[in-house]
């Protein structure tokens, strides 16, 4: 259960953070210009997550607050 908590924690925060790139950055390439994809991995990585249209971010938080009820359940445990 633990391990669980942690991966659930590890990866909600991955994501939660790919979900707040579009609010911080903007889209990486022109829509009209020739040959104006993503040239490195970070425009890629911004690019996916404009794609996802704050799906990544629902997903994120919904699995940050699931893994934070059993995090306090095993500190209470451990006392």
């Amino acid at each position: 259960m633990k391990k669980l908590s942690v991966v659930l924690l590890l990866f909600g925060t991955i994501v939660t953070f790919i979900g707040i790139l579009p609010f911080i950055f903007a889209y990486p390439y022109c829509h009209g210009c020739v040959n104006s994809g993503p040239s490195t991995w970070r425009e890629l990585v911004l690019v996916l997550s404009y794609e996802g249209k704050g799906r990544y971010l629902a997903v994120g938080i919904a699995l940050l607050l699931l893994s934070i009820p059993w995090l306090i359940q095993q500190r209470k445990a451990r006392l």
